[in-house]
């Protein structure tokens, strides 16, 4: 009666009545909605979330501030405090606050201190942020929220620090705040406590406050300046256009001596480090939407395989085609509903656990965790999307359905192929590895169209399973009739009984085999090359640092240590690449890590590790030991177009100068942006001194250990040292590398559920199919055992094919992935096979088919001969 009101309702309630009829089936297509919608929303917070951490880490430095002015030439490069008057009187600009920051520890702290390791390179474990401010000024800036006392005066040797680092270091209003500067320890009064809010959550509230004239004068920085914050007028402030006139006015006062941001800009470096590991998890979630197409697709096909002779009849009572469409879309529609609003759930509480593996790659101590509506949106539209499209092809098949046809008592099984089906997968197969690996792209668009090849490339791959099949039961055969017996040889024929069937089950575990052995054999690849690099680059046996910078002299004194051999320093800098360097039509970052060595020691503890190509290592280091030159990634070399003896134009505090590429190397340091100079150069065009790491070579048969405890008795508590051997280092290295791939292995975790639901699902409706032949079997009196070695026999089959496809697959996997990945860093890897993956992969292959096949196995021993016989 309700249906007879609301006709246009009745697709509904059919797909309503076939969802709670075949709970199971319904449960897996959820299943298969409910993982793609969960990778999606999960990786797209993970990225969006790792992205606000880093900007709000800067956001938080900025404050209110419009614009912000920096040192031309990056990291030791300072700026005249007579900018601040010059920039005042600027049309537009309210004030500019002025600031330093500087790095230090607490006293206490000294022999505590060490280094962490993370994807955007060291940082300090328990290193104090203290910051030089001039009060009237920056307070109008930045959000200073007081818990207790009052800010300090200027001129005062006055400091407040969070209430959160004064519990933590147990400390008062009143106290002391003692710390290490270059000439020894200083102290300042603590005279008030900041909330955690605003200034109070910079370096997860390890920063303190003090005034800029007292914090120049401890730390010897005579008048200069590390940044200039800007606040513009209210007209100013409320238009872009107008604060984009104002930059570019500032921008020309200043001229040669700095240069003008907007604040965001300060996170684009850490950003840039981690955007190919963002692209990597992106691709993951359409490789799981992809898999996860396979399990929706297969499942409506098997529900309107299962439900022919019900549709005949509805067809035979005068539904037309379009309500057939209309009734299968509907449940569709129904099912990403649901699957996509469980989807979001699972998604989030993924995004949780991925994120805690992110946090120990990432050493930021914002913990924002963004849920966004764009994130929302998309994986929704994603779960709508790929259950509707792969609902499609079912609902049409559903619609052709005849009458007669499926009122007659018949088989269902013997599905054939059609030869467009194999043909289109081959080209598909081309045009993949066409893109791959003949086409050229800009750089903006190597990553989105080699992700487009790589699905397309699986897409092919499936489709020309149908013409292994054959080929494959016959080689299968042999081996699964010797496991199961007389069983084993019905088992295995079954496989070419619902080929498409097959095909997408076969597809579905050669997908996730692949990307199992891919990820495996890119990461061994990976760490193989960086082990190369750190064996070479980062030679050495012990490594000497500070929290304050090293004066060159200290190296001889580590020299007279017994058991020394070499000594060798380094000074990390930021330097600028001038316009004329930078590729025209590009967003190229023109940032640089430079790393300042000595020639004349570095091959005494380590050496580079020179890319293909670059001629005799000698000749190259004599050119770099004359001056004026500098040794450039791969990276660098691919980005900025250069080549050996190339000029490279880099901002130095002398002005723009041109360094001749005296060779180029592999690093991977800051993911590849590295260009190293001697400290001749860097003294000279960088006006820079001092040593952020000491190398050490220890003579033959004195024990490391022992020469490291030497140094730490003799310097730790006059220099505040910390001495780490090369092997705990590279351990370190090492050790973030295996978790960096750890991610990857959670979302193969999700492609192989994915993988074994396929196998479920096809088994399940392959005994469906062939309940009146199992009666029948058992009529003949083959017993329940034999029934479930039957199905476990085609189960094997299947897995079978579906190994020896995902090993071979996975090989070309491998292949790609490294190809990508040098595509998209300008790495040189190199591909190295390790057997590791593929046995991985054949265990999990036989797992998966067997463990899979047990609930469809135990349904089929257990059909009721006579209700069996008697189904049609």
């Amino acid at each position: 009666m309700f249906l007879a009101t609301f006709p246009w309702l009745t697709p509904l309630a059919l797909a309503l009545r076939n969802m709670y009829q075949r709970i199971g089936r319904t449960f897996l297509t959820l299943t298969g909605i409910v993982l793609g919608v969960a990778v999606v929303l999960a990786i797209q917070i993970t990225n969006d979330s790792t992205l606000a951490s880093i900007n709000q880490l800067f956001d938080r430095a900025a404050g209110k501030a419009n614009l912000l002015v920096v040192p031309n030439t990056g990291s030791g490069d300072v700026l005249d405090p007579n900018l601040v008057p010059k920039i005042e009187q600027i049309e537009g600009v309210e004030f500019a606050a002025p600031s330093v920051q500087v790095h230090t520890i607490l006293a206490a702290d000294a022999g505590t201190w060490e280094i962490n390791i993370d994807l955007t390179g060291v940082a300090d474990t328990n290193s104090l942020d203290i910051h030089g401010v001039d009060f009237t000024k920056d307070t109008s800036i930045r959000l200073y929220e007081l818990s207790a006392g009052t800010l300090p005066e200027d001129e005062h040797y006055q400091v407040a620090i969070t209430n959160q680092y004064a519990d933590e270091k147990e400390l008062d209003i009143g106290d002391d705040l003692v710390f290490l500067v270059p000439n020894g320890i200083e102290r300042l009064r603590i005279t008030g406590l900041l909330s955690k809010q605003g200034v109070g959550l910079i370096n997860d509230g390890a920063v303190a406050f003090a005034p800029l004239s007292v914090i120049q004068d401890l730390f010897n920085r005579g008048g200069e300046l590390d940044e200039i914050a800007i606040k513009a007028n209210r007209s100013y402030n409320a238009s872009p256009g107008k604060l984009d006139t104002l930059k570019t006015s500032i921008q020309k006062r200043v001229s040669g001596e700095a240069r003008v941001i907007y604040p965001a800009a300060r996170g684009q470096t850490v950003a840039k480090m981690l955007s190919t590991y963002q692209k990597g998890l992106s691709l993951f979630s359409l490789i799981a939407i992809f898999v996860g197409a396979f399990l929706i697709y297969n499942t409506f096909s098997m529900t309107i395989a299962e439900r022919t002779r019900e549709i005949g009849m509805l067809r035979a009572i005068g539904m037309n085609q379009f309500q057939v469409i209309k009734m299968v879309l509907a449940e569709a529609v129904l099912l990403s509903i649901i699957g996509s609003s469980a989807g979001l759930g699972v998604g989030v509480l993924m995004a949780r656990g991925l994120m805690i593996l992110m946090g120990g790659m990432v050493s930021s101590s914002q913990n924002t965790f963004l849920v966004g509506w764009q994130g929302i949106l998309q994986s929704i539209g994603v779960g709508v999307g790929v259950t509707l499209g792969a609902a499609l092809l079912p609902a049409a098949q559903a619609a052709r359905i005849s009458p007669l046809a499926a009122l007659r008592i018949r088989s269902r099984s013997g599905d054939k192929v059609k030869p467009i089906t194999w043909i289109t997968g081959l080209v598909l197969l081309f045009v993949g590895w066409a893109v791959i690996y003949k086409l050229e792209f800009r750089e903006g668009l190597t990553f989105y169209l080699g992700s487009i090849a790589i699905i397309l490339t699986m897409l092919g791959a499936t489709l020309t399973v149908p013409l292994i099949i054959s080929f494959m039961e016959h080689i299968t055969r042999p081996i699964v009739t010797a496991l199961y017996g007389k069983e084993g040889i019905i088992g295995a024929s079954n496989i070419k009984r619902s080929v498409t069937r097959t095909t997408l089950t076969v597809a579905s575990l050669m997908v996730s085999l692949a990307m199992i052995i891919g990820i495996g054999s890119l990461a061994y690849s990976f760490e193989k090359d960086m082990s190369n690099w750190i064996d070479t680059a980062l030679g050495g046996d012990l490594y000497v640092r500070s929290p304050i910078a090293l004066r060159e002299s200290f190296a001889h004194q580590l020299e007279n240590v017994p058991g020394v051999a070499a000594v060798t320093p380094a000074k990390y800098l930021t330097v600028r690449v001038a316009p004329e360097s930078l590729p025209r039509n590009t967003d190229e970052d023109d940032t640089l890590i430079m790393i300042a060595i000595d020639p004349s020691t570095t091959r005494k503890v380590n050496d580079v590790q020179f890319a293909v190509g670059q001629g005799n290592p000698d000749d190259n280091w004599a050119t770099f030991a004359h001056g004026d030159s500098v040794f450039i990634s791969s990276v660098v070399a691919d980005r900025f177009h250069l080549n050996k003896g190339d000029k490279f134009r880099i901002l130095t505090h002398r002005g723009a100068h041109d360094f001749t590429v005296a060779g180029v190397i592999i690093d991977f340091t800051g993911q590849g942006y590295v260009i190293n100079c001697t400290y001749n150069d860097m003294k000279r065009w960088f006006s820079t001194s001092g040593v952020d790491r000491f190398a050490i070579k220890v003579e033959p048969g004195y024990d490391v250990l022992t020469v490291a405890d030497e140094i730490k008795t003799r310097y730790k508590s006059s220099k505040t040292i910390s001495v780490q051997t090369s092997e705990v280092f590279k351990a370190d290295i090492r050790g973030l590398m295996e978790q960096a791939f750890r991610l990857f292995d959670v979302l193969n975790t999700i492609g192989v559920i994915i993988g074994a639901l396929g196998v479920i699902n096809t088994l399940t409706m392959n005994i469906l199919e062939r309940q009146r032949e199992i009666g029948g079997l058992r009529s003949l009196g083959m017993t329940r055992s034999q029934i479930i070695r039957m199905v476990l026999a085609e189960s094997l089959a299947l897995g079978s094919i579906g190994c020896v496809y995902g090993l071979i697959f996975g090989y070309v996997m491998a292949q790609t992935l490294i190809l990508g990945v040098n595509k998209m860093n300008s790495y040189d890897l190199t591909y190295t096979f390790t057997a590791k993956p593929f046995i991985i992969g054949i265990v999990l292959a036989i797992l998966i088919s067997q463990g899979a096949a047990l609930l469809p196995a135990r349904r089929a021993a257990q059909i009721n001969i006579i209700e069996a016989i008697k189904h049609e």
